[in-house]
Order: structure tokens, then sequence, then C-alpha cells
């Protein structure tokens, strides 16, 4: 099974006409299910923007409004940002263009560009005017005179926008890019609920492995959450957990019960580097225990890379240093490996004291929740530096668990290099929940 009652509801109504009737009686008829589930689902649909309560009328199916992205700016907002007046296309201000088109170029090359949701930027030429229209490609003509009045007739025969400004085009698209480029910075940080795939396929806590192989087969993944009939998460399953079981065996059987769990508002700078240092391929994403989506390594990475030109994007001081290192496999402790960088330095050209413990102690804390997947709070930290280390040096720091209880634990730290220890420290911590 794929879906639950739950989710097949909130289906069966976004499916429905526009201004079709929804009510608890009528989705419980049609779906076979309790009046209670009907209910619960008709509610999760009015918090969506699916349906609308309207007094005296009932509950009606309504067009919800598609979620924005952070960099979407509308046609209105467009306006404004380039002080344009908008001549005709009231009506359709509300959209958000896909991209933006500059019509410096011959119209044969113009027409290969030209697409439905864009918006096409354009000086004084007539032809290139028209010819956006004629693709249903709204306009945004930059300085010099207005359009001319065949240009405007054939916009409002279509019912598309024309927004006229008095800046020319380089200083029109430079405003838009910094519209845009401090929508970004004022979006402190990139959020999981912006990366987050919202209809994950998932598998109930009925289903067997023999399901896990149809839905693995059907969407070529092999990673998914185990669910009750109340949408809240009991585990994730993969394939090396239904490796060697016969296809009958119960999912919950061999599922994992504490993988990495996500919040909506979690940043998503932070929930990488869990991912990467614990193994963690995917996180389902919670709200109030119940599966809400799920994200992957790969939408992290993907949202990296959109980012690039935002480098400041929920960067945290500890995140900066840990980024130049990485594990040591062949380790018989956790050990992880990198470079001390400029960054890192005091000003005597050696690593500060400030950044080692930094390592040092987070090199601790992974090696706890690689082992026991166990949360800590670092209670005490004694560190003892033999030697300056300076930039350039390529360290290695190994954790070592000496003693772990249901409350505390113990944990030694080394810092070293091919010519000996360099730093060592001790690290008391105290035990927090599993995750």
């Amino acid at each position: 099974m794929t879906k639950t009652k739950h989710q097949q509801i909130l289906n069966f109504i976004e499916d429905l006409d526009i201004g079709s009737k929804v009510s608890v009686r009528f989705i419980a008829k049609e779906l076979d299910v309790s009046e209670g589930t009907a209910y619960r689902a008709i509610k999760e649909a009015e918090n969506k923007g699916f349906v609308r309560s309207i007094p005296k009328v009932g509950t009606l199916r309504i067009e919800g409004v598609k979620e924005k992205q952070i960099e979407d700016l509308t046609l209105q907002e467009v306006a404004q940002i380039v002080e344009g007046l908008v001549i005709c296309g009231e009506k359709r201000l509300t959209e958000c263009p896909n991209k933006f088109i500059i019509a410096a170029m011959e119209l044969k090359d113009l027409a290969r560009y030209l697409e439905e949701g864009a918006l096409c930027i354009v000086g004084n030429r007539t032809d290139a005017q028209l010819l956006a229209l004629k693709n249903n490609v709204p306009l945004l003509i930059s300085g010099g005179p207005g359009p001319t009045e065949e240009v405007v007739a054939l916009a409002k025969s279509l019912n598309s926008v024309i927004i006229i400004s008095p800046y020319d085009t380089f200083v029109v698209t430079t405003m838009i890019n910094r519209a845009l480029f401090d929508r970004l910075i004022g979006k402190e940080l990139l959020l999981i609920e912006d990366i987050m795939v919202k209809d994950a396929k998932v598998l109930e806590d009925s289903a067997t492995i023999g399901d896990w192989y149809k839905l693995s087969q059907k969407t070529g993944h092999s990673r998914f959450p185990v669910i009750d009939n109340q949408h809240n998460l009991l585990g994730i399953v993969t394939a090396v957990d239904v490796a060697g079981e016969g296809v009958e065996v119960k999912i919950t059987k061999v599922m994992n019960r504490n993988p990495l769990t996500v919040g909506r508002d979690d940043p998503v700078t932070h929930i990488s580097r869990k991912m990467v240092w614990e193994g963690w391929e995917i996180a389902p994403v919670l709200e109030n225990g119940k599966l809400i989506g799920i994200i992957s390594l790969q939408d992290v990475l993907e949202a990296f890379q959109q980012i690039q030109k935002q480098p400041q994007f929920g960067e945290t001081v500890d995140n900066l240093v840990l980024s130049g290192f990485g594990y040591v496999e062949e380790s018989e402790y956790l050990t992880i490996r990198g470079e001390i960088t400029q960054f890192m330095v005091n000003e005597f050209g050696s690593a500060s004291c400030g950044v080692l413990v930094t390592l040092m102690n987070t090199a601790g804390y992974i090696a706890l929740r690689k082992k026991y997947r166990l949360d800590a709070i670092t209670e005490n930290f004694s560190f003892y530096q033999f030697h300056p280390v300076p930039a350039g040096t390529v360290v290695s720091i190994s954790a070592r668990l000496l003693l772990v209880t249901k409350k505390n634990c113990n944990i030694e730290i080394e810092v070293f290099n091919d010519n000996g220890v360099l730093a060592k420290g001790m690290m008391t911590a105290r035990m927090g929940d599993k995750r």
C-alpha cells in the first residue's frame, strides 16, 4: 500500500471540480471511510487551501493558491520594483514569471526563448512586443515611449499584461536582480519546508516486505517511511533492512524505529551536517509526530547548488569550522581529518583554542551519535595543547568513548598528525534522548 485512507481522501478532494460541495457524509459514503476520518481529512484540506467553509452555504472545493518559492516575484511586485505603470492585464498580476527574457536579439532568435510563464523585457520594438504577446508572454516595456495602439489592443484581446517602466533595460534588470538577491538575503535560513517533498511514498504498518518490493520497483527508490493509519511515523525501512527476509514478513519487524527526523522549521545547513556525519540518506519531516514530508540527501545537495551565490546562507561558525573535515574510514575510533585553514588561526598564525575545542567537541558528539544514536549536552571540557598547530597543517581528531551510562558519558579526544599528538581533551556530557 502506498497511500493511507487519509491521503486518499485528500487526493479525492483535490480532484473534485472547483465549486463542488464537500461534506463529511459525502466523503464517508464515496470512499467508505468513517465520518471521523472524513472530518479530519476535510479539516486538513481546509488548512491546505483546497476547500473553504462558507456560512449558510457549506464547504466548497476552491482553487488553491500555488505555494511560492523563495525567489518568486509576482508581476505586481515586478511592477512596483521597476516603478512601472500597468497598462492592461490587472487580473493576471498575481502570476509569477518563471524566467525573464531580454529581447535584445533578432526576432527569429527571440522566438526560440519565448514560452508561456516568462516575462519579456523589451524596449520600443513593436515587432518584438507583438511576437511576445502572440506567444502569451507578458511585457515589461523599458524606457522610451509607450506601446502602440496595435500592441495594447492585442494584449487586451489576449488578456495579457503590459507594464511600462521609465527606466532603460539595463536599469530595469538590475533592479529586478537586486530585489531577488535581497529576498534571498532577507530569508535568513533555508528551512526544511523549503525543500521537502510533500507527497512522499510510504508504507503502512500492515505492509509486508513483498509490498516493499512492489513499491521499490514502481518508484525506483529503496527507502520509505512506515506510518500507521493516523499518519504517525513508526520508522523507516531500507533495502538493508529487508535483505534476506521473506516476502510475507511484516515491515514493522525489520524497520528502523529510530530514524533521524526533522521539523519543517529546521535549518537545512544544520540537518545536512547531521545527515552527512551520521550516514542518513533520507529524513522524515514531522509535525506533532505526523509525517508531512520527507527530504533526501540529494534534495539537500541540490538546494545548496541553487544557493551557491549565497555562501552565507544558514552557515553557523561550527559549520564553517567543520566544512573541510571528513571521516577516516579505516580508523579504530571515530576519526575526522581536515586542514587548519587561515579562517581558523589566531594573530600568531596557529589554530585558535576555540577552533580546536569546537573540532574536538564535535568529534565527541558525532562518536556518541554514530554509535548509540544519542544526543548529549557538553557539561565540561578539559583542554590541553602541547604544540601550536599552524595554518596548513592536516590534522586528525579521534574520539574514544570511555564510559557511557544512562545519564552521562566520558569521551577522550586527541588531535594529532604524523609528528604526534598536538592537543588532548576530556569531554563530559549529559545524555539526551535517542533520535
